[in-house]
């Protein structure tokens, strides 16, 4: 990954840590927590992106230092400039420890107000959980009225096909009758 995609991450958590700290500490109650996160974060991403850059060019300047063939003219500048580089990205580093220790700070802030928004999260889904129970009893209640016509077309199919086995029943006794009674008089003779 680029190293200024690195820095800008790295650079908006401790951006938005340091936000957080900020409003946590602030007695002024019209401060807009969300907007402060962010701007903190877009502040740290722009400082870690440049950061970032800064390292990438200087990566990037001594792989083509090693590629590209001596020139004797232009050392004494180039050792110039990379002092400077070095310099600045060497404070850089030194700089790494407490952007460090702010991102650990933001993580715990972050954590804290995660845990302080927990209640109202759970208050919210209980209320989404009532009102859902509630939309339940409406559609129920709608498709009563339906369910009762589809039980009463039951109960009327439940007649005629009771009336129907009760035929068939009487049916099969009037036939089953000559045959037993030819039973039970064959029984009797032997």
């Amino acid at each position: 990954m680029h190293k200024a995609v690195k820095g800008a991450l790295i650079g908006s958590l401790v951006g938005a840590g340091v936000a957080g700290v900020q409003v946590s500490r602030s007695d002024d109650p019209s401060t807009d927590t969300a907007s402060a996160l962010l701007k903190g974060a877009a502040q740290g991403a722009l400082g870690g992106g440049i950061i970032g850059l800064g390292l990438e060019w200087r990566g990037n300047r001594r792989a083509a230092k090693a590629a590209r063939p001596k020139v004797k003219g232009l050392r004494r500048i180039t050792r110039r400039a990379e002092r400077v580089v070095d310099r600045v990205l060497d404070a850089a580093e030194a700089a790494l420890p407490v952007v460090e220790e702010l991102a650990d700070r933001t993580a715990t802030s972050l954590f804290d107000l995660a845990d302080a928004a927990r209640p109202h999260v759970e208050s919210l889904a209980g209320a989404a959980r009532g009102m859902a129970f509630d939309l339940a009893e409406v559609a129920i209640d709608a498709a009563r009225p339906h369910a009762e016509t589809v039980a009463l077309a039951a109960r009327a199919r439940a007649g005629e096909v009771a009336d129907r086995a009760s035929d068939f029943a009487s049916e099969a006794t009037d036939r089953a009758r000559p045959v037993l009674h030819d039973a039970v008089l064959r029984i009797h003779a032997a």
